[in-house]
């Protein structure tokens, strides 16, 4: 069984999103959806998340504050950036960016896209199967279950454990 990536859609266009949401679910991938940009920094801070594809003009947050402020939290995160405007994104914005996406280009070239920025990013591990029996359980809930001395650790270092926990 493998685990299929998940992409959040970040758009202020609900309809786009629509699309994009129920094509990317057709070539079998899950599909998260945020209507502007804090959303989807929330989105992102409580899920595991393989791809994100940001539009560049939106209210309140633009997806170049969004992509900024992603790379900032998670380094290794691929972002595609989606524009009707390709003239008008900054060539500093573009360099942080693993690819982009002008509105309007073909669904084929979408999938190519995400595509190839999940396969080039390091997989989740697929979850285990376990031995049923009392001792392996006992077993695995200890080193499981952290003690109290491990937790004391920074805030950052127990986000990025909830983060990558399923992954």
């Amino acid at each position: 069984m493998s685990l299929r990536p998940v992409v959040l859609c970040i758009d202020d266009n609900v309809l786009v999103l629509a699309i994009r949401k129920s094509l990317l679910e057709s070539r079998d991938f899950r599909v998260l959806t945020a209507e502007d940009g804090p959303a989807g920094l929330e989105i992102v801070n409580r899920k595991p998340i393989d791809v994100v594809i940001v539009d560049y003009e939106m209210p309140r947050m633009d997806g170049g504050a969004v992509a900024k402020e992603l790379r900032r939290r998670y380094a290794d995160l691929p972002i595609l950036l989606a524009s009707g405007f390709a003239g008008k994104i900054p060539e500093s914005l573009l360099a942080i960016v693993d690819g982009f996406i002008a509105k309007g280009s073909s669904p084929d070239l979408l999938i190519k896209e995400v595509k190839r920025v999940t396969e080039a990013k390091p997989k989740r591990p697929e979850p285990q199967m376990f031995d049923a029996s009392r001792k392996h359980i006992r077993q695995s809930h200890k080193r499981v279950v952290p003690s109290k001395q491990q937790l004391r650790g920074s805030k950052h270092r127990l986000q990025r454990c909830r983060r990558y926990r399923n992954r």
